[in-house]
């Protein structure tokens, strides 16, 4: 009976070790994961705008056929993807879920509250439309059934595309690259110090840049314009 009880007893206190060493590795990885968060904050807010700036000079610059650039080598897609991306999308469906979590009154100005409770939607519609576009573009170049020269002309082909004479694709990516500028100067503003008015104008005046850049890009491909 005695060394029965010690065996069932030895075992408890090793399921119970592994346990413990189970929770503390999951306490260790999300503390890691809230270390990521100001970088990765400050990385999509200079993704938007390098992005942005990016199209916008490629359909400023583009002829009739456009030309291939890095930003669509499948190495390039696929490590933004993998570093950048998916760490992104986990920090931005845990905090969508807390901002919908939250609940009570608000102490914040009624401004600030406005631009609070927009954030989320905005931010739900960043992750959906970056999921779904990244998908799109990058699953066709890893496996290898669309060539990087194709990708831009694959765009834009559907940026014109119509649906009973509206272009929905393209209002689609336009209220896209709207959400994405907001998201990237709420995020970045979240980072600054308080009482800076100086340096929180000039991140919302590189948002509203970037806003400006990825709405000439959309409106630019989606005219036809570089079509052949």
């Amino acid at each position: 009976m005695l060394k029965l009880v010690s065996g069932v007893s030895g075992e408890r206190d090793a399921r119970s070790d592994h346990q413990s060493s189970w929770l503390s590795s999951l306490r260790g990885a999300r503390q890691r994961l809230l270390g990521l968060d100001r970088p990765l904050q400050l990385g999509f807010a200079g993704f938007v705008l390098w992005h942005f700036c990016a199209q916008a000079y490629r359909a400023y610059t583009d002829g009739p056929l456009p030309e291939p650039g890095f930003e669509r080598a499948p190495w390039f897609v696929a490590a933004l993807h993998v570093l950048f991306w998916l760490p992104f999308t986990v920090f931005a469906v845990r905090k969508l879920a807390g901002s919908f979590a939250r609940g009570g009154p608000n102490p914040l100005e009624r401004q600030e509250r406005a631009l609070s409770a927009v954030d989320p939607f905005a931010l739900a519609i960043v992750i959906l439309f970056g999921g779904v576009h990244g998908t799109l573009v990058t699953w066709p170049l890893l496996s290898g059934s669309l060539d990087a020269a194709d990708v831009r002309a694959e765009l834009v082909a559907d940026l014109s595309s119509t649906w009973r004479g509206l272009p929905l694709s393209a209002i689609v990516y336009s209220c896209a690259v709207g959400a994405a500028a907001f998201c990237a100067a709420r995020l970045t503003l979240a980072l600054l110090p308080v009482m800076r008015p100086g340096l929180s104008r000039g991140i919302v005046g590189l948002a509203v840049l970037g806003y400006v850049l990825g709405s000439y890009a959309v409106i630019r491909c989606g005219s036809g314009s570089l079509l052949p």
